[in-house]
């Protein structure tokens, strides 16, 4: 893929301000060049050698800020370099998932570093960028998470870090918002549109690969963690984004085919696989549902209902029961318990445990912030909420998630952090539908399709975080982030387009601005 697609480099004033006083001074001292590199390098060295006397922690901020220094330099260019990292990390977590969240060299991984290069690119395109009431209500909820998570960095190091990423990841919504235009959009579409196909086969060989191959699966450097790690709620997400870009009509065939008969089956295997794995994966993927808000599709949902038909005739004369290791098989009946798990309290002993367990901490941490001492403040970003709340269930004491985001947004930012959240989501949500409508009113039907495959796609991601540990990974939560950036930029472009063909934006014939004589 070009660079030149995400946008072409332009010099900034941040490089010629940082040039033009760094060669000034020197020259005002008599240093030349070269002994000003020296002078410089061994002033860092010095800084990050006491830094290192008081914590580890101050020397990745300083080797950080440093390196932001170096790349700041390169001004406008960042923004194509973000971008093609970007798009390379989601489809390295949307394929493997976790185990590709593992590469780096601890504890700065390449989500980590993706996000780095995305500050830098929101800081070279300040210039232009267009804020809107979904930035605000990003930033609030930020700032928000910022005070709750500072005070307890010192006591608790990395982990007040890696917990604050929920809120930290937003940066992804920002940079992606303020660097992608509407251009940037055919771009976009035709590297999803390749990857369909691959993806809604994969699903199925990643089960299989993750559970039957774990062992001898390579890892990355430093991690016991395989590259493959299949998770039936990440899958089920982007499964409703896959069937809500083919059912909108962005798989880029106007008549139904063969092809598309094709990705249709592939994709119901998908959610088999993944449903059967993970009750919140099967309602993720049903988001696809809601693609009814935008597009009638009404040839497109005959082709889906006829496959599955097809599949669930076969899948039930055959029966087939498929043990991968995990406590549930992949079989026809999983999915009906999986189903009836959701409302029936008299549900299969197994699922009916874990959602017990579910319910009893997350009402634990609605009693001690709604209707108790951590209303305003909650416990903060850093403590084990596991130990703390008494719901641990593993030996190494790794859980720390009460496997619900909008739960533990409540439990570490207190009833304000959680009403940040809401209200983040709502005028998210609004921004799209008034995108939509604005779009559908110009008879801009394409965008209407890209705003309903966005809105499918976060709308998926806020249930699968409802039932899993999903925002509070790289390979959940960049994907979310990264979502709610291209469905603000997604409406910046419809205003943008909107704006140029309304009749009052239109120049006048220069007899009619000439008025009469």
């Amino acid at each position: 893929m070009n660079l030149r697609h995400f946008g072409a480099a332009r010099s900034g004033p941040l490089t010629a301000i940082s040039s033009g006083r760094a060669s000034r001074a020197g020259s005002e001292l008599g240093i030349p060049g070269g002994a000003r590199a020296i002078v410089a390098t061994v002033v860092i060295a010095i800084a990050i050698g006491v830094l290192a006397a008081i914590s580890e922690l101050w020397v990745l901020v300083a080797a950080a800020a440093v390196v932001a220094i170096g790349l700041l330099s390169l001004g406008p260019a960042m923004v194509p370099v973000f971008q093609v990292c970007l798009v390379a990390i989601l489809a390295g977590y949307a394929f493997l998932g976790r185990g590709v969240a593992h590469l780096g060299v601890p504890p700065v991984y390449v989500g980590e570093a993706v996000l780095g290069i995305g500050l830098i690119a929101i800081v070279v395109s300040l210039d232009r960028v267009r804020w809107r009431p979904a930035h605000f209500a990003i930033l609030a909820f930020v700032a928000w998470g910022a005070i709750r998570t500072i005070p307890y960095v010192g006591t608790y190091g990395i982990d007040a870090l890696r917990d604050a990423v929920i809120w930290g990841y937003a940066v992804f919504a920002i940079a992606v918002s303020v660097t992608v235009r509407a251009e940037h959009f055919d771009v976009i579409i035709r590297i999803y549109r390749r990857l369909v196909p691959i993806f809604v086969f994969w699903v199925p060989v990643a089960a299989v690969v993750s559970v039957v191959f774990a062992d001898a699966l390579p890892r990355a450097p430093g991690s016991e963690v395989p590259i493959v790690v299949f998770k039936g709620g990440d899958m089920g997400v982007h499964l409703a984004g896959v069937g809500a870009f083919m059912i909108l009509g962005l798989g880029g065939s106007a008549a139904v085919g063969l092809r598309e008969a094709m990705i249709w089956a592939g994709w119901l295997l998908s959610v088999v696989v993944a449903g059967a794995v993970n009750r919140g994966g099967l309602l993720a993927a049903s988001m696809v549902a809601t693609t009814v808000l935008f597009i009638r599709a009404t040839a497109r949902w005959f082709v889906l209902v006829f496959v599955g038909l097809f599949l669930v005739a076969v899948v039930g004369l055959a029966d087939p029961q498929i043990d991968l290791g995990f406590s549930r098989r992949i079989s026809l009946d999983q999915i009906v318990t999986n189903v009836t798990s959701i409302f029936d309290s008299h549900a299969e002993e197994d699922l009916q445990g874990t959602k017990t367990w579910r319910l009893r901490w997350w009402n634990t941490i609605i009693g001690y912030t709604v209707g108790g001492p951590y209303f305003w403040d909650g416990k903060g970003y850093g403590i084990n909420l596991a130990d703390d709340d008494g719901f641990q269930l593993l030996a190494d004491h790794s859980l720390r998630a009460p496997h619900n985001g909008h739960i533990e947004i409540l439990a570490r930012s207190g009833v304000p952090g959680l009403t940040l959240w809401i209200l983040l989501q709502v005028v998210f949500a609004a921004t799209l539908l008034r995108a939509a409508a604005r779009a559908r009113a110009a008879d801009l039907q394409h965008w209407v399709a890209i705003v309903g495959w966005i809105f499918a796609y976060w709308l998926a991601a806020l249930v699968n975080a409802s039932f899993d540990v999903y925002l509070e990974g790289p390979q959940g939560g960049i994907w979310f982030w990264s979502v709610i950036g291209l469905g603000i930029a997604a409406a910046t472009a419809i205003d943008g387009l909107t704006s140029e063909a309304s009749p009052s934006r239109r120049p006048l014939p220069a007899t009619a601005a000439a008025g009469p004589d």
